[in-house]
């Protein structure tokens, strides 16, 4: 990973670490979605084939 740093020369204190809360919230969420990606579980996959194509039909009794 990429490391970038930004100058925060002359800004406040305050804005400072505003700035860094923000940051560290952001790394907190990444990581946190990073690892439910790992987690996530394929879906199971009909093993006859796919039926092409799909109409209307085949969902709803609607149509005439």
């Amino acid at each position: 990973m990429n490391n970038h740093q930004i100058s925060l020369e002359g800004l406040p204190e305050p804005m400072i670490r505003a700035i860094e809360i923000m940051v560290q919230s952001a790394r907190e969420i990444f990581k946190s979605r990073s690892q439910e990606s790992e987690c996530q579980v394929g879906l199971p996959v009909w093993q006859l084939g796919l039926k092409e194509p799909l109409r209307r039909e085949d969902y709803y009794d609607d149509v005439a």
